[in-house]
């Protein structure tokens, strides 16, 4: 029987959790997972590639110090934003973060989504520093404010699966 590795999260997310435990049973890694709570000191809703990174990088950093034996992982979702004022489109993704035991770093994402954009301007006139999209398109459509996956594919898609799919990638690398 393999040995188990510790994962560590730079997140209490139950999503987040969830993820990378459904992620590691498909691969086959048997790993101890636990999370510890961080503050990026980021905007609540990241925009764009470098913001997002950095709070992925930041949450697996921080997992790294708690943990420098483990397996440290960061997970920060993002929204992408084009320029194009004609044909606007906002997709959010994650972007994970992997530290391994031996001191590599692993980058991979989650499948994308695209945000409704009124939902997106909303929470841009609120503030992304205290608003996510997720929780503007609750407020409009119902659903979890946490998976707003789910609710803008009518049930067909959650966040979680989203999220094992990048970590399923991610993972399979260590």
């Amino acid at each position: 029987m393999k040995e188990k590795i510790k994962i560590i999260l730079g997140s209490t997310s139950k999503h987040k959790l969830a993820a990378i435990e459904e992620a590691c049973k498909r691969i086959g890694l048997a790993a101890d997972v636990s999370g510890i709570k961080t503050n990026t000191g980021l905007n609540e809703q990241p925009v764009d590639l470098a913001e997002t990174f950095e709070g992925a990088l930041l949450r697996a950093q921080a997992a790294k110090a708690a943990s420098p034996q483990g397996v440290a992982v960061g997970i920060e979702n993002g929204i992408f934003r084009t320029n194009n004022e004609k044909l606007p489109l906002t997709i959010d993704l994650a972007v994970i973060v992997v530290l391994s035991k031996d001191g590599r770093r692993i980058i991979a994402t989650t499948p994308g989504i695209a945000f409704p954009e009124d939902c997106v301007e909303t929470a841009k006139q609120r503030g992304f520093a205290t608003t996510t999209t997720g929780s503007v398109i609750a407020e409009k459509f119902g659903g979890d404010h946490t998976d707003p996956h789910s609710t803008l594919t009518h049930g067909a898609v959650s966040r979680l699966q989203t999220l094992v799919d990048g970590l399923v990638m991610a993972l399979s690398q260590l």
